[in-house]
């Protein structure tokens, strides 16, 4: 299966208030890079409301194995419907020569790591929906939280995609289609995820044998790299209206193309709770 690493390209999320934020960002912090005319073919279509939970986790974690085979059973159980991202931040993400120095944080992923709040490791966040005071949810918490959330939350926005590379980018065009009249202010996010790359884990997980070091374990939806794509502003949609918009990714030299996806999510500015993902192989 597939796993995906990450790189989180479009607006880079700040989805908790934070007094240096420019006045013309809003509640989320942009950098507004790499649009075009140009549009893939879409090849991935949506009609249902998806989930997105983020694995925050790290490489000397001995419990994060056991948090990354619980994604891959929820997968089997919830299909496409739930998109996977782990985000490798704070002190067990720092790499060492134990690990060969293999590093997986990304600016990003660390800011959103220490404004969380993230202490321990596996945790996560489910749609960045709230856990009572916090939105971070304890790995045990997260099978309830993800269905929950499909059968619950709001359908609001489809969002359909292409993706291709071509010339050293990728080029991705999000078509996002209103369900429901949208009379409030959103953005939508691009990320790239990467999978399959081997390295050092610390471990204490049985279904590995208890082997406390991993010397050749299988990453899964890692937050790859810092770039930078911009906003796509969704101030208002009446029902069935449709905004489409393509950017292009630079790609990184060390990326493995084929074990790559793209992943598109939609926050609300206000609380910058995710409104519905999707995402795509390339």
């Amino acid at each position: 299966m597939k796993k995906i690493l990450g790189l989180i390209l479009a607006s880079v999320v700040l989805f908790f208030a934070c007094d240096d934020i420019d006045d013309n960002e809003g509640v989320f912090g942009s950098v507004v890079e790499g649009l075009t005319e140009d549009v893939a073919p879409i090849t991935k279509t949506q009609n249902e409301q998806y989930v997105l939970l983020e694995d925050y986790t790290g490489w000397k974690c001995v419990n994060c194995p056991a948090a990354a085979s619980l994604i891959e059973e929820m997968s089997d159980t919830y299909g496409d419907r739930l998109v996977a991202m782990a985000v490798h931040a704070g002190g067990f993400a720092v790499p060492s020569s134990v690990n060969n120095n293999l590093d997986f944080r990304t600016e990003y992923g660390e800011r959103w790591n220490e404004e969380a709040g993230f202490t321990q490791y596996p945790a996560g966040m489910v749609n960045r929906t709230f856990n009572g005071s916090s939105r971070i949810y304890q790995k045990d918490e997260w099978n309830v939280a993800v269905g929950n959330l499909l059968n619950t939350q709001e359908h609001l926005l489809n969002i359909n995609l292409g993706a291709k590379a071509r010339n050293g980018k990728i080029l991705v065009t999000s078509q996002f289609v209103a369900v429901e009249d949208i009379n409030e202010a959103m953005s939508a996010s691009i990320v790239v995820l990467e999978s399959d790359i081997h390295g050092v884990q610390f471990n204490s997980d049985p279904a590995y044998g208890s082997v406390p070091k991993i010397e050749d374990y299988e990453f899964n939806h890692v937050l790859r790299t810092n770039g930078l794509i911009g906003t796509i502003n969704i101030a208002s949609m009446q029902q069935n209206e449709t905004l489409t918009e393509s950017r292009e990714i630079t790609i990184d030299p060390q990326w493995q193309l084929d074990n790559c996806k793209v992943v598109v999510f939609v926050t609300r500015d206000s609380d910058g709770q995710v409104v519905q993902v999707n995402e795509i192989e390339l």
